[in-house]
C-alpha cells in the first residue's frame, strides 16, 4: 500500500517540476525571441546601398536625412542608417 502511495507521490512531484521545467523553458524562449527582434532592429546600412535599392541620389537622402525621417548613427567615420527605421517607412519598397 505504502509503494502504491508513493509512486503516486513521485509522479505527482515529476509531473510538478516537468511543468515548472516547461514554464521557464517558454520564458527563454520568449526573451530570446525579443533578443533576435532587438538584434535586427539594430541592423546598419550604408547611404550607397540605401541608395541604389532606393533609387534614390545622394543628395535626396541627405534631404531625408535633414528631415528626420529616419535615424542615422556614425561609427568610425562612416556614416549608417537604421534598417528598422527604413522598413517602417517603406515596407513594400525596402527588403
Amino acid at each position: 500500500m505504502k509503494t502504491v502511495e508513493n509512486k503516486k507521490q513521485v509522479n505527482s512531484e515529476l509531473t510538478a517540476m516537468r511543468e515548472e521545467i516547461n514554464k521557464r523553458l517558454d520564458e527563454v524562449l520568449k526573451k530570446l525571441e525579443t533578443r533576435k527582434e532587438s538584434n535586427e532592429s539594430l541592423e546598419k546600412l550604408q547611404p550607397s546601398h540605401v541608395c541604389k535599392k532606393m533609387g534614390w541620389s545622394r543628395s535626396k537622402f541627405e534631404q531625408f536625412k535633414r528631415d528626420g525621417l529616419f535615424r542615422t548613427t556614425k561609427i568610425g567615420g562612416k556614416v549608417y542608417v537604421y534598417a528598422s527605421d527604413l522598413q517602417r517607412l517603406f515596407p513594400k519598397d525596402f527588403f
